[in-house]
């Protein structure tokens, strides 16, 4: 795969966290008291990340993240730590020599979300920062877990593929 490509997947990634972002901000959203909906940008980035690393580079990555939290009004940068913390837990799981079922990269995937939401909520606490209730921290974070393997498989169908065992990535390393 030569570097266009690789152009062309990196671009794709900015055009579907773009996306993302645009029917975030919408205002149609979950009313008051009703469910939280997913995170589908971490729930993407770490698709990505796990299949191709190559794909979805921390120079891009980190501003999508922070122009997120900016938009999103969440505290700036925090959110944006947290997972880039966990994708980069998430890259350095990466091998493509050994292969892995699905429903294991799900348990992986879902235990650093956990992970996330937790360090979230702590960092929030020890700021003394105004949290949402548990409940729905807890109803946000099962959403976005459960929206991990319909957007893996999205990605799959749009050619998000692990390399074969053989095959070199952008860096020359063998699968």
């Amino acid at each position: 795969m030569g570097p266009s490509a690789i152009w062309g997947y990196r671009l794709a990634f900015f055009g579907l966290s773009s996306a993302i972002l645009f029917f975030a901000l919408l205002p149609f959203g979950p009313p008051e008291d009703g469910v939280p909906g997913p995170d589908l940008l971490v729930c993407l980035a770490f698709a990505w990340i796990l299949r191709r690393p190559d794909y979805v580079p921390v120079w891009l990555l980190v501003p999508i993240l922070l122009l997120a939290d900016a938009l999103l009004m969440r505290p700036l940068g925090l959110w944006t730590l947290v997972t880039l913390l966990g994708s980069e837990y998430l890259r350095r799981r990466v091998d493509h020599t050994e292969v892995k079922t699905f429903w294991s990269e799900v348990a992986a995937v879902a235990a650093v979300i956990a992970g996330m939401f937790v360090i979230n909520h702590l960092a929030m606490l020890l700021l003394l920062a105004q949290t949402a209730p548990l409940l729905d921290q807890g109803l946000h974070l099962l959403a976005t877990v459960v929206f991990y393997p319909l957007t893996a498989i999205f990605s799959q169908l749009i050619g998000v593929r692990r390399l074969a065992p053989g095959e070199l990535d952008t860096l020359g390393t063998r699968a």
